[in-house]
């Protein structure tokens, strides 16, 4: 019997709070990532915040999370490690992610920087990344902020 995404194990192995089921309430959750493909970045998350709509998710209020959850999506951080084909950021500088991690980066909103309204968006958290893992937070982002290193990253505790 095949694995369900969510158990199949992959090399990066990060940690998070995550809730299981309708209570809301979080828990210790190892996961699995797979590597750095050659347009990720991974960063180390710093901060990260939670807002009304991470609390709608981990109570399946709006009738579409996928379990488990590990909520946030304002989230910042400094970048470990990017791919091949990455140019706009390298190792050490600051980032943020929201809620969109993934696109399709082809059709005419992916090209004009409107990823948010690409009908292939993929989600922070309880969506199916193109390799078909669930996201659980704070993915390979595409788009990422960036900002210089000369600002700190405790700034991104102010970001909404």
């Amino acid at each position: 019997m095949a694995k369900s995404s969510h158990e199949i194990e992959h090399p990066i192995k990060p940690f998070g709070w995550a809730a299981r089921d309708t209570s809301g309430v979080l828990s210790p959750f190892n996961f699995s990532r797979r590597a750095t493909g050659e347009n990720d970045v991974q960063f180390k998350v710093l901060y990260c915040g939670i807002c009304h709509s991470d609390l709608h998710m981990l109570k399946n209020e709006w009738d579409n999370s996928k379990y488990p959850i590990v909520p946030g999506h304002e989230i910042v951080g400094v970048v470990t490690e990017v791919g091949s084909k990455v140019e706009k950021v390298k190792v050490g500088d600051n980032v943020g992610v929201g809620v969109i991690v993934g696109s399709c980066r082809k059709c005419d909103s992916c090209t004009n920087d409107l990823e948010q309204y690409c009908s292939s968006s993929i989600g922070t958290y309880s969506t199916t990344y193109c390799d078909r893992t669930t996201t659980y937070g704070g993915r390979e982002a595409t788009p990422i902020s960036w900002w210089p290193t000369s600002i700190s990253c405790s700034v991104g505790r102010r970001i909404y």
